[in-house]
Order: C-alpha cells, then structure tokens, then sequence
C-alpha cells in the first residue's frame, strides 16, 4: 500500500515536493487555499487575470530550478545567452554593461569587474582587489559577519560610497531583496562568491519565455493530475494537530479533518504559526524562532508596450525610483509586444502609493532605460503590491531559518525562507522542496 503524504501549500515549495515525491510512489494530496497553484509567485484580482508578481529571471546558478523544468519539459523556455548580462543604470542616465568574458571563473567576473565602466579607476582596482581576497580567502572572512550589515562589511573593506551606490546596492536589491544597509554581511558575501566567483556560467542570465505560468504552474499541475495525484485547490487549513510525538492530522476550515503518514508544510512562515498550536510555539525553539522571522514588501509595475519584441534586458538602477528592471516579449490573446516590469524592493511606505504616482515613476524610470519606450503607447499596466514578498536578510536571520525536519518526525517545513543557505526566491523555495521530498524518502528507507 502506497505511504501517504499531505501537503499545504501549491506554491513553488510545494509543487516540488509533491512532484517529486509522486514520482517516488508516494500518494500525493497537495492543498491550496487559492483556486489555482502558484502561491506568492501570481498575484490576481478580481478586476484583471493573475500575473507574475515579480518577473522571473534564472542566473546559471539556479541548479535546482533548471532540474525542476528539465522534469517538467520546459527548460526550452529558459535560454541563456552570453548578450544577456547585467546592465547598470547609474546617476546621470549612463547605461553601463557588466561584460562576461571568456574567461574561467573566477577570472571572467575580477575582469568583467576591473574593466566595468560604471566606476572610476581607483573603485576598479579596490573591488578587484576585494573580491580576489574575498576568493582567496585571505584573510578569512571574519566571524561576525552574520551580525554585521553588508554595508558596514563594504565601507570597513574600502568600498566608496560611489562603489556601493552604483555597483553592490544595485546587486543586493535584486539577489537579496534588500537595501545594503539591511541585509546581513555574511549572506551578502555567500551570494557574491556563488554567483560571481565560481564557474562561469553561474552568472549566466536568462529571461524565460512567457510567464511563471507557462514555465512551471501549467506543467506541474498537469504532471501531477496525471499522475495520480490529488489537487484541492480553494481548500484552507485551520489548524495542524499534534499529540505529544507526531501530527495526527489537520483540519479543515470546514471542519473535516484529514491524516497521512507523512505531513509538508510548504506555506509563508507568518502563515504556518497560525496553524500551530500554542503549546507547539512555546515548547520548541525551533518554531518559536519563526515567529521573530519578518518580510521584505516589494512593489511590481508590469507595462505592456508597444509593437515590437526586442531582445531581453535586465537593468540594474542606481538612485531611481525602482531598483531593477526586466524588459520581454511576449506574445499571447492575440497581442505582441514588449511587457517591461519594474520592481522596487525593501520600501514599505511604497505599499500606500496611489497608482498613478507608481505608473508615472514606472514610465520614467522606464524611459531612461529603454529610450525607444520614451512615447510608447502604454496597451496595458499592472501594479502589484506584496507586503511580505521576500524573506527580510537582516543580520541574525540565519540562525532563525528552520531546517526541513521539524520536531515531530512526520512533519516537514518547506518553502524559500527555510535555511536553504540561499535568499529567498523561487530557486531556494525549489530546493526547500527538494530536500523535504528527499529526507521523506530517506526516512522511509
């Protein structure tokens, strides 16, 4: 008889880990308290269809997502070209270009860096130098660094403020979510050296085709209702259950209840707590400690524009109003165009911006990095509005991230605020799926 597994959440996290786990054998049911899979990734209204809520872009360090949709036979949609790279935005209008050349890592980013010509010369060789002790790692890192920001860490290395305006800030919006002055030195310095200072490839860029819907949604939902498994989408939780070693069950907001052998939690971590008993949040530390886990908002203006369909772009933005930015075609109801998405990330007094003040920095900030958009008819916007769209990286948070196994042997947490090792995306809410699918197996055994 098949082992049985219930899992809450139809995100990224919980797709996953159902896939994989149906593939095992196991009898999958997966809940989801929206009427379609996506989780945090999609944002909907009643007024217009669901979007992305933040356009996804894949670097070539994304191992686990690019598995994932070799799984699901859309990684054709993700196509990494060496013409894609990061693209600068800096004070002035100046729109510089991060090169990759031919070069094995980490050669291809100290040269890409020591030739980038967004900084002066002195900011060149000070970064150069920087990141090949930061490789060499000498000296070593040091100790505190998970209590220190990363802008303390840059301005103690010799960082101008120049440098960290232009160049590290730009990055740290969009790798981590967050302001140089808030997020944390050491997860800084971790995603530096794995998407800079490794292989190649690792900083290779691609804009997939279509949305999140197409690449991952779709495909899984129709892989798993295939397959066997059991989606109950429009279904929400009210409570977990425990007895005194295990979870006995959960039940429904309707009140029915519902068992398996084995339980995944693939849900925000605001959201989990409320699901928990309160002695399950006094007794254990494990989950006591997501209790003091906060979010990141982030604001998202999508722009449907014109007639043409131009290569893909990703600009980085130094001192704007938004701080990066994916432009795209797409093609789909009949329409063909360019969709340019910007995102401002860390700002939760944004939240509370009228529309048309949103729309109109979009359209400038826009216009800077896509002159040809300077006068485009607009089809069609979108603002999209996520009060906790990223895990907050903030000093001490590290330690705070629960591991997939939980306390009781049956209950597993997954999700991208888990400890991944990696910020808060849609590749660390695969891998948190991944790995909860793995130890489930590996318990079974």
């Amino acid at each position: 008889m098949k082992r049985t597994v219930l899992i809450i959440g139809g995100g990224p996290a919980g797709i996953t880990a159902a896939l994989r786990l149906n593939g095992r054998g196991y009898a999958v049911t997966l809940l989801e308290q929206r009427f379609e899979l996506g989780g945090r990734l999609i944002s909907s209204s009643e007024s217009a269809e669901s979007t992305d809520a933040i356009p996804p872009v894949v670097l070539g360090c994304h191992k686990a997502t690019l598995s994932l949709l070799e799984t699901l036979g859309t990684a054709r949609q993700v196509r990494f070209s060496n013409r894609l790279r990061f693209e600068f935005l800096l004070p002035g209008g100046r729109l510089v270009p991060l090169r990759r050349p031919w070069l094995p890592g980490p050669l291809h980013a100290m040269l890409g860096l020591a030739t980038f010509p967004g900084l002066p010369l002195r900011d060149r060789w000070r970064v150069l130098a920087f990141l090949e002790r930061t490789w060499e790692g000498d000296p070593e890192l040091p100790l505190d660094l998970g209590s220190r920001t990363a802008n303390d860490w840059l301005t103690e290395f010799g960082q101008s403020k120049e440098a960290r305006s232009h160049l590290w800030s730009p990055l740290a919006r969009f790798l981590l979510g967050d302001d140089l002055t808030v997020v944390s030195a050491a997860t800084f310095a971790r995603m530096l050296s794995h998407c800079f200072l490794s292989a190649r490839h690792h900083t290779g860029l691609a804009i997939p085709i279509g949305g999140i819907r197409s690449l991952l949604l779709t495909p899984a939902s129709e892989r798993l209702t295939q397959s066997g498994a059991t989606l109950r989408l429009g279904i929400s939780v009210n409570q977990i259950r425990f007895d005194a070693h295990r979870v006995t069950g959960i039940q429904l907001q309707s009140g029915s209840p519902l068992v398996a052998d084995w339980y995944v939690a693939a849900l925000p971590h605001r959201r989990l707590c409320s699901l928990l008993p309160e002695s399950a949040l006094t007794n254990y530390s494990y989950f006591e400690q997501l209790t003091r886990l906060t979010d990141s908002p982030a604001v998202t203006v999508h722009l449907w524009m014109g007639s043409t369909r131009p290569a893909p772009r990703l600009v980085l933005l130094a001192g704007r109003t938004y701080h990066w930015m994916v432009s795209r075609a797409f093609g789909e109801s009949g329409r063909q165009g360019t969709i340019v998405s910007l995102v401002a990330t860390g700002l939760s007094g944004w939240l509370d911006r009228p529309d048309q003040d949103l729309l109109k920095s979009a359209l400038d900030d826009a216009g800077d990095c896509l002159p040809t958009a300077v006068g485009a008819k607009v089809a069609d916007s979108r603002i999209v509005r996520e009060p906790q769209a990223f895990l907050s990286l903030r000093p001490g948070t590290a330690s705070l991230r629960p591991l997939p196994q939980s306390p009781f042997p049956n209950l597993f947490l997954a999700g991208d605020w888990t400890d991944t090792g990696l910020p808060a995306t849609l590749e660390s809410a695969i891998l948190s799926g991944d790995r909860c699918a793995e130890a489930i197996v590996a318990a079974d055994q």
